[in-house]
């Protein structure tokens, strides 16, 4: 059962990543032009599950990776440590992302309000990592499953009730920039706290439910929801599209996007179970881009939006300049170069553990180092 889980999990970030790459490609290469197309349509729904799948999918492995060991969280064991670890990783790898210099003397010399209020915004890994950490804390104060299951799920719920409300709101009046980022999308931010915590912290409550489930009832539940699931996302996707036709409409932070999101991430999730349940074999590069998802995630941002090339971004060069072959060969290039990448790093891991840790202890204090110090 933890191989199957382990392999689902790893194909649905894996099927996120290929999917977050085209959009990324398409947004910065393709000619506007092509955008006024039904099959642009059809692409850029799909597009729209790439985000609440991958925020779905990092709430439920985490419940897979914890679930049971309180007790090394509370007392500091390696668990802990590994988490905690992990979860700044991947909220500081947020920040760097959008970093304007990567050097402490220029962003206070040169960064312009602009370029500091989107380094401010909160991405998707900013979303992720402050939800984890929450969803850690509160798996260390809560004693009881029961009570933990209940509290997330009440978050969670909360969080998606009140988004309409929270994204009405100016928080940088009364908190820090940086933290009122983190509420919602009045200065930029693409994934704050409401309503995307939401998908974190339900896919977390999914995630206990799926464990706890009796062998027995396993094949019930999953038709259940299946067929629930697919109706949810049939009727909340047709009452969208009648409401986007109103103007003053917000889709986001509606509670109907959320439940229409969530019921085809579940939907989706159920695909790949079943496809992986009639294979006899699962695809190793598949699990292995998984694996790698925040190195693949990172890396191929960089190579679009950083200032690398002459000075400039591939963004800027290209100008949305390119047609549908252009584009096409753009991303598969990308992506060829993203698996190579995902594979030597996975194989260094696997062979030479001590040397993967050396090489990201030693990054990490070059970049500390070039950072305050140049």
């Amino acid at each position: 059962m933890k191989t199957q889980r382990l392999d689902f999990i790893d194909y649905l970030r894996a099927w996120a990543l290929i999917i977050m790459i085209e959009v990324h490609v398409v947004n910065c290469f393709m000619l506007p032009p092509l955008r006024n197309t039904m099959w642009f349509d059809i692409l850029n729904f799909i597009n729209g599950l790439v985000a609440p799948a991958f925020i779905f999918i990092s709430g439920f492995s985490f419940i897979i990776a914890t679930y049971g060991k309180r007790k090394e969280l509370i007392q500091f064991g390696s668990t802990f440590f590994k988490r905690v670890s992990r979860i700044f990783l991947i909220v500081i790898i947020g920040y760097l992302i959008h970093i304007p210099y990567f050097s402490l003397k220029n962003i206070i010399i040169y960064a312009t309000p602009i370029e500091m209020n989107s380094f401010y915004n909160a991405d998707v890994l900013q979303c992720i990592g402050s939800g984890l950490l929450l969803l850690l804390l509160l798996r260390m104060v809560i004693p009881s499953d029961r009570l933990y299951h209940g509290a997330i799920t009440l978050y969670g719920l909360t969080v998606v009730i009140a988004s309409p409300y929270i994204w009405t709101i100016d928080f940088s009046q009364w908190i820090p920039l940086p933290l009122a980022c983190y509420c919602n999308e009045l200065h930029g931010s693409f994934f704050p706290i409401f309503p995307w915590h939401g998908f974190l912290f339900l896919g977390a409550a999914y995630g206990i439910i799926y464990i706890n489930i009796p062998s027995i009832k396993k094949k019930l539940f999953f038709t259940s929801s299946i067929i629930f699931a697919i109706s949810i996302s049939i009727c909340g996707t047709l009452t969208l599209h009648y409401l986007l036709k109103n103007q003053s409409f917000t889709i986001k932070p509606s509670p109907l996007f959320f439940i229409t999101r969530y019921a085809m991430v579940i939907t989706i999730m159920f695909i790949v179970q079943l496809y992986l349940s009639l294979k006899q074999k699962s695809h190793t590069l598949l699990i292995t881009i998984g694996q790698e998802s925040l190195l693949v995630y990172w890396l191929h941002l960089q190579i679009i939006y950083r200032h690398i090339w002459n000075g400039k971004s591939l963004e800027v060069i290209v100008n949305q300049q390119f047609g549908i072959l252009e584009s096409l060969m753009a991303f598969l290039a990308l992506l060829s170069a993203m698996v190579v990448c995902a594979l030597v790093w996975n194989k260094i891991k696997q062979n030479y553990p001590m040397v993967a840790k050396k090489i990201v202890i030693a990054i990490i204090m070059l970049g500390g180092v070039t950072f305050f110090l140049l």
